[in-house]
């Protein structure tokens, strides 16, 4: 099974394809009313490692860099974690009655593993 892997402390950018049952590009997800990613333990906890949404500043862009496309972009703060695999979810709301957790892809395979490497580089002074 393939991963999103991230060096400890690292910016990293994803380029999501969201395509619908029928393998078709999603269209629509600039009218979607929340988007967000999600990065736990484990599937079960409550609590988020890492957490990004659609609103302005959260770290979603949506129909990046072509319409069905979600751009994630994590901020070496999100991705100072304890090296080790984590589980990722990407849920997508256009209204009450159509919400959607959707399968993440890395290197054409499914996945839910997202994976903090340790950096062999000791962070730059400032």
């Amino acid at each position: 099974m393939s991963e999103w892997r991230v060096k400890k402390g690292n910016t990293s950018v994803q380029e999501i394809l969201i395509k619908d049952r029928d393998g078709n590009n999603v269209a629509n997800l600039a009218v979607a009313t929340h988007i967000k990613f999600q990065v736990k333990e484990t599937k079960t906890v409550a609590a988020t490692k890492i957490e990004k949404t659609k609103e302005v500043g959260g770290g979603i862009a949506v129909d990046t860099p072509s319409e069905g496309y979600l751009q994630i972009t994590l901020e070496p703060t999100d991705t100072n974690l304890p090296p080790r695999k984590y589980y990722m979810g990407l849920e997508i709301k256009w209204s009450d009655t159509v919400l959607y957790e959707v399968t993440m892809m890395a290197d054409g395979k499914e996945t839910e593993v997202f994976e903090i490497e340790q950096d062999i580089m000791l962070p730059v002074a400032p």
